[in-house]
């Protein structure tokens, strides 16, 4: 029985139970799946800890102790670049030392590696040639490709992509051997310090690096991302939802391709349009199956991609005569390769269609009966006249492509313009970067995450504003992006820990213990009296915290979710519920699935009201520390000028 039943009266209650929690929907995957501006504006006063945990003792407390005189004096990069300038040394990090514990946990590496710095093995090192871009980055030795997939989507958004790598700093002007990235870390920025001795074994640099050999930006970010996690091996295997969240400081919502909404082009049209960041991921059926394996399409498994345009392409123009054109069509389809004389018995009956006689063996008539079907079948699936197309970059950065319709070369290419090809920038390297229909790409892929700095951007309403537009205004829709907000958003930011035999209740399924688990209240209020629904948007997002950083230690994500109730009028608001009241009170919402993935994000429509949010793991006596982000829709203010 679901707990979304109607409660009977108080005098013939009954006990509720929530059987559809019984099973914990985890994923385990060892590769990977799922703006602009750093959130500055956000209130501290709604930043509230109540719990705090020690790394020395692994308990949590309520109070915060810190001994008189013993708390360190953190300098920041300015000040520790200027002492060594005037010291005339090169700065060492004394908390990331260059040696095998900062690259292996217990030390023990694949091979001897020396620790160096740019100029002691490239002539004339860079912090950056002619800027950065997407194919700059190569993956290394590390298995970190949700971390590259999200930085490939951070350079095509400058503004944002400084607020993470500052300008600052490079190897001409007051160099000093020290470079500072900023990282958001559970509420706020945090600002990272390394020196620029880097692991290399014959010269050349072992993990993330630039295609360029003297351009060091890559390197340098990577190492102090694994500064921030605590090494290296930390960042083996991971989420893309995780490093874009940590490079933008948004909220992440995810979009089960295996059951896609209708209108998923708009959707992911709006969220190019925002500058949001998206990444996806192939997550097989079977578990047994390898990560990282290369399919028969040229796509990964459990690999992550980038998604860096969505757009339409003019195929109105896709049944020209073929005397008239200039075809270089690929190597036909893998279901026509093979010998002529074989092709051009199964080409009869497609020739027929496509008007030209099997009579022609040679290659180029096969190549031009190709076209010719490829034209037809394009007029056929899209009788608008226009083809909904995404471009996605796979960070390894070479020939794995994917090689279905749209792909390098594909006859599909064939049949736009000059124009439109020029429109797109379109070039067909072994560069990782390859274009899908919005069918293939659903059909295909598992999982697609989009991170942004507000919620609004991954609405799922009808309209078709933002889409009448031709897609030449692409590149300036992003640029403004910040100038059409349609909503304004309040963000509420709780800290809290699930402690054993205290805080940690575990889900509804346990409801003897399930009261004693962290609750937050809420109020919705309508944000617009003249609309329709009367209903009230409400974005939570739940995540873990410390956990990577603990990694070393053999830390592991929990199964983590949520559970909404709303509020009767009886009860004051504030007033922790009680095991009574979630035994005779049906829930209002909840997760899908508790995952033990490092955030759960949902979104919801309520009506005005107050609402308490449960947050718990799935089991009771399962600990950790958690950061509740609320992204409520706030009253549209008038100005007026004074």
């Amino acid at each position: 029985m679901s707990d979304e039943v109607d409660v009977e009266a108080p005098s013939e209650k009954r006990e509720l139970r929530e059987h559809d929690e019984r099973h914990c929907r985890c994923y385990k995957s060892k590769g990977s799946l799922p703006p602009l501006t750093p959130v500055d504006d956000i209130e501290k006063p709604s930043l509230q800890k109540s719990t705090y945990y020690s790394r020395v003792t692994n308990k949590y407390s309520t109070q915060r102790i810190v001994k008189e005189g013993q708390k360190p004096i953190k300098k920041g990069f300015r000040t520790l670049r200027d002492e060594c300038l005037k010291a005339n040394k090169l700065y060492e990090d004394p908390e990331f030392p260059p040696n095998d514990y900062s690259i292996s946990f217990q030390g023990v590496t694949r091979r001897h590696y020396e620790w160096k710095r740019p100029h002691e093995f490239s002539k004339d090192p860079h912090m950056f040639i002619e800027g950065a871009t997407r194919f700059d980055i190569q993956q290394g030795e590390l298995g970190d490709c949700w971390l590259l997939a999200a930085v490939s989507n951070l350079t095509q958004n400058p503004r944002l992509f400084h607020v993470v790598v500052p300008r600052d700093q490079g190897f001409t002007h007051m160099y000093a051997g020290i470079f500072h990235f900023k990282f958001w870390q559970y509420g706020r920025w945090e600002e990272v310090v390394i020196d620029d001795m880097l692991p290399t074994y014959h010269n050349q640099l072992v993990f993330m690096h630039s295609k360029t050999d003297n351009e060091f930006w890559c390197a340098l970010l990577e190492k102090a991302y694994a500064k921030l996690y605590g090494g290296y091996e930390a960042l083996r295997g991971g989420n893309i939802n995780e490093s874009m969240v940590d490079l933008t400081g948004g909220v992440v919502e995810m979009v089960d391709l295996r059951n896609p909404p209708s209108n998923l082009f708009s959707v992911m049209k709006k969220a190019y349009r925002r500058a949001a960041l998206m990444g996806c991921a192939i997550e097989p059926d079977h578990p047994q199956v390898q990560s990282e394996s290369i399919l028969s399409n040229g796509l990964i498994v459990r690999h992550a991609y980038s998604i860096t345009r969505v757009t339409e392409v003019d195929i109105s123009s896709a049944a020209p005569k073929l005397q008239e054109q200039k075809l270089t069509p690929s190597l036909p389809m893998p279901h026509l390769q093979g010998a002529l004389a074989m092709v051009n018995k199964s080409l009869a009956g497609l020739a027929s269609v496509a008007g030209v006689t099997a009579t022609q063996t040679d290659q180029s008539s096969l190549k031009t009966a190709l076209t010719s079907l490829t034209n037809w079948t394009l007029s056929m699936a899209f009788p608008e006249g226009k083809a909904e197309l995404v471009r996605l970059h796979n960070p390894w950065g070479n020939e794995t492509e994917w090689t279905g319709a749209w792909s390098d070369k594909s006859p599909e290419w064939a049949t736009i313009s000059l124009d439109e090809k020029k429109r797109l920038g379109l070039t067909f390297d072994d560069d990782g970067e390859f274009w899908m229909s919005v069918q293939d790409f659903a059909s295909n892929f598992t999982t697609l995450e989009i991170c942004d700095v507000t919620p609004e951007v991954f609405e799922y309403d009808n309209d078709s504003d933002s889409d009448s537009s031709s897609d030449e205004d692409d590149e300036e829709c992003q640029r403004k992006q910040q100038e059409n907000v349609q909503r304004r958003w309040q963000r509420l930011m709780f800290e809290g820990a699930w402690v054993s035999r205290h805080t940690a209740g575990g889900c509804r399924n346990f409801i003897n213990t399930f009261a004693s688990n962290p609750q937050y209240t809420v109020k919705l209020e309508d944000p617009d009296e003249d609309d329709d629904d009367d209903l009230c948007t409400m974005v939570v997002s739940l995540m873990q915290k410390n956990v990577r950083q603990l990694k070393r230690y053999g830390a592991d994500y929990q199964p983590i979710g949520y559970t909404i109730y709303k509020l009767p009028p009886e009860i004051e608001p504030g007033v922790k519920l009680d095991t009574e009241f979630f035994k005779y009170n049906a829930s209002y919402a909840k997760v899908p699935f508790f995952l033990n993935c490092r955030e759960v994000t949902t979104r919801f429509r309520f009506p005005a009201g107050y609402y308490v949010i449960v947050t718990s793991t799935f089991e009771p006596e399962m600990t950790g520390e958690f950061l509740l982000r609320i992204f409520t829709e706030a009253k549209r203010l008038k100005s007026s000028a004074k």
